[in-house]
């Protein structure tokens, strides 16, 4: 879509993306747009991010009077369809710092992330003729219903903003014999986020208690942690180049917590602290996604203004 003039743009015969619903869309009037056919996500998250790199790197070899110091570029599989950072190799990688380049609008610079486990909750039902159930049946799906129904209904991805955490429930199987939960919880604060998964537990115990033992079982486990303590742990001028690099590009910061992961807060708990800068990409993970082609040329910009003041405070 070249220079987009603030209306509705027909992905296909039956899809439209319009402002209306997604209002971000007029903070790009007059921009080029790539956006999809409306059939398949765009991949903005991340191959935006990749391009704005690559883009950067061609740059920086092609000035060779821009000095900078030892520049290193990995990518590896994002955390939604891989393992992400969990097997990056920090030591070969060589570096003090890092960036990923995973961010969404423009200025956006994220130091502060969920911290992040899932839940997977099992339930044992008792399975009897439904003509003879009276006194003997246990329905494993009205079980999950009720545990579900013990976790607060204010605290939800669909009733939360900002630093407010939630529970949410990612996927249910449930059938008379046996159900299956399977949740992610989410919290900016360490202690909140410990009590979250504390109330997992304790829903299962109290199930326990009243349909007796081994009816509900609970797996809690932790996926990731805040970076936040990480990057303020002495690292701040991580986050300041980082400020600057925008600024000497012609970006105002927005400096904002992510309601979501990144593979930076795995490496910055591995020993590379790593914040997240902008990509350009809106509507992530769906058909309703576009990046505006000005945003990652701002985004490449800023790649390259970090090298620069990476050397100078190095020299």
């Amino acid at each position: 879509m070249e220079k987009y003039d603030g209306g509705d743009i027909q992905l296909n015969e039956d899809m439209v993306l319009s402002p209306q619903k997604f209002p971000e869309m007029l903070g790009h009037v007059g921009e080029d747009l790539i956006v999809t056919d409306g059939h398949t996500l765009l991949g903005a998250d991340d191959k935006a991010g990749i391009a704005e790199i690559v883009e950067a790197m061609v740059w920086l070899q092609q000035h060779p009077e821009v000095e900078h110091g030892r520049v290193r570029v990995a990518f590896n599989p994002d955390e939604e369809i891989g393992m992400g950072a969990h097997h990056f190799d920090v030591e070969r990688f060589g570096c003090q710092w890092a960036y990923t380049m995973d961010g969404g609008d423009v200025g956006e610079l994220e130091y502060e992330n969920f911290n992040a486990a899932q839940a997977k909750v099992s339930l044992r039902g008792v399975s009897v003729h439904p003509g003879y159930a009276k006194d003997k049946m246990l329905n494993a799906s009205l079980l999950a219903m009720e545990f579900a129904a013990m976790l607060p209904a204010d605290e939800r991805p669909e009733t939360t903003e900002g630093y407010e955490g939630f529970y949410h429930l990612t996927g249910m199987q449930a059938s008379t014999e046996q159900a299956r939960l399977s949740y992610i919880i989410r919290d900016h604060d360490r202690q909140r986020f410990e009590q979250r998964k504390q109330t997992v537990l304790d829903c299962a115990r109290r199930m326990n208690e009243k349909y007796g033992e081994g009816t509900v079982t609970a797996d809690v486990s932790d996926q990731y942690y805040n970076m936040r303590e990480r990057i303020e742990d002495g690292n701040m001028h991580v986050i300041d180049i980082a400020l600057e690099a925008m600024r000497q590009a012609g970006v105002e910061p927005q400096v904002k917590p992510i309601r979501g992961g990144t593979d930076g807060a795995q490496l910055s708990f591995k020993g590379l602290p790593c914040p997240n800068i902008f990509a350009g990409g809106l509507n992530f993970h769906g058909p309703y996604e576009f990046v505006p082609i000005p945003s990652m040329e701002k985004a490449m910009r800023v790649v390259v203004k970090i090298c620069e003041l990476t050397a100078k405070q190095i020299s």
